[in-house]
């Protein structure tokens, strides 16, 4: 007996190519359904509506990025090293799957709101590897909420410019660069 895994699958696959390509609004369930090639009820079945389709695909990857994002800045012990790492996975997965980031990165404001403190994110693991730092005396005392705004920003800045296709070479060819240069902000 089938159990459905496969259907939703392909629906979120689907739901992912187009958000990242057209955005959550423009894209409607009719896209999805002859993108996903299932009928209407097929999304119904798993998803209540585009928007919860969107917010679990979001809330889903969000976490996810930012679990593994920690797991990396743990296995560092320099602000410096876990910069390098941590820029090295967004720009990996970016690499390996371009409409999930993109989606992720461009759908965020839209999401952010019903984003729990609990949920592990990009952003306060970013934001946690620089209080650390400052804590352990590695790098000035500044303001945290800043440095962490300026280091996402050069990523996201990255992530969006290669998505509109202006940067043509692998962003892992520029993640060392990347970090360094988010380093160089954070000790300016």
């Amino acid at each position: 007996m089938r159990d459905g895994t496969e259907t939703k699958e392909r629906i979120e696959r689907a739901a992912l190519r187009l958000f990242s390509r057209k955005g959550v609004a423009e894209t409607s369930i009719r896209d999805i359904v002859k993108e996903a090639k299932v009928s209407h009820g097929g999304v119904y079945n798993h998803f209540p509506s585009k928007e919860e389709l969107a917010w679990s695909l979001f809330s889903r990857s969000w976490s996810e990025m930012g679990a593994e994002l920690r797991r990396r800045a743990r296995e560092n012990q320099s602000l410096r090293q876990q910069l390098r790492a941590m820029t090295r996975y967004v720009f990996e997965l970016y690499e390996k799957d371009p409409d999930l980031v993109r989606f992720v990165f461009f759908s965020r404001h839209e999401h952010l709101r019903r984003v729990s403190a609990k949920m592990p994110n990009p952003y306060s693991v970013f934001k946690l590897v620089i209080v650390e730092a400052m804590a352990r005396g590695e790098i000035p005392r500044e303001n945290a909420e800043a440095l962490t705004a300026m280091v996402a920003g050069m990523l996201i800045q990255l992530i969006d410019t290669k998505g509109m296709g202006r940067i043509r070479q692998s962003l892992m060819d520029l993640s060392d660069l990347a970090a360094d240069r988010c380093w160089r902000v954070i000790m300016a």
